[in-house]
């Protein structure tokens, strides 16, 4: 037990051939996720999206939580608390849509349960940081093997995605050497610093204010031929820098 200077441990250990339930799983990967201090309330949260809400909103999960879904429900609920509270209103909301010519997926092979499959997806699609891609791919590899490659596509296309959502791009639209980034009509970018972003990616990205604002951007040759199609993970990684020069002189 902890008492002021000293820490507290926990150890929760079973066999290593032993199959555990999908809900036990489950538990244990809330546990590992959320420890930082004050995780209390998150991991009783994704309890509650294990197990179900119980009588409180329905037996069986009836109503409206069964016809949106928990995520959705939660978010509803937010809205409207902030709302009555008066905490002001909050920035219209946009999706922002990757379409790349790459295969990203999970195949049947790789996650053959459908639940976790989608839990999976779901988990993926939230990732925000180079960190939070780094441990998905730890978990995948401890928990089901070596990682194929249209799985690394998806976990990187995913981080572009958030990436490219922080700076206001609505559609990032990928064809032969070319790339768009159609912006959000109501983007609140710093319009002063476009030029300078310009400069700093030494003329490959042009931008075009008319109808819907949108930059395009001139993929890096392969082997120094502009008429070669520049390979998938070249790509990925070049857009990744590109965004993240985009959110420092945009944002």
């Amino acid at each position: 037990v902890g008492r002021t200077n000293r820490t507290a441990y926990a150890f929760l250990m079973y066999k290593r051939d032993k199959m555990l339930k999908e809900v036990a799983e489950k538990r244990l990967q809330a546990i590992k996720e959320f420890t930082e201090l004050g995780s209390g309330f998150k991991i009783a949260m994704r309890d509650l999206e294990i197990r179900g809400a119980g009588n409180l909103l329905g037996a069986e999960q009836s109503g409206h939580m069964e016809a949106v879904g928990y995520d959705l429900y939660c978010k509803l609920l937010n809205d409207a608390v902030k709302q009555l509270k008066g905490d002001g209103t909050e920035e219209e909301e946009f999706e922002t849509t990757v379409d790349l010519e790459a295969d990203a997926y999970i195949p049947e092979s790789y996650i053959r349960n459908e639940v976790q499959k989608l839990d999976m997806y779901k988990r993926i699609a939230l990732i925000q940081t180079e960190e939070e891609l780094s441990e998905l791919q730890d978990e995948l590899i401890d928990r089901f093997g070596d990682i194929p490659q249209s799985v690394n596509r998806l976990l990187t296309i995913a981080l572009l995605r958030n990436l490219a959502h922080e700076v206001y791009v609505a559609q990032l639209i990928w064809r032969g050497a070319k790339v768009r980034f159609v912006m959000y009509p109501k983007a609140n970018l710093v319009v002063q610093r476009i030029p300078t972003l310009l400069t700093k990616l030494e003329g490959k990205m042009k931008f075009s204010p008319e109808g819907t604002p949108e930059f395009s951007y001139e993929l890096s040759a392969v082997r120094g031929k502009s008429n070669l199609r520049p390979d998938v993970k070249t790509v990925l990684k070049e857009l990744r820098e590109v965004l993240l020069i985009m959110k420092e002189e945009l944002t």
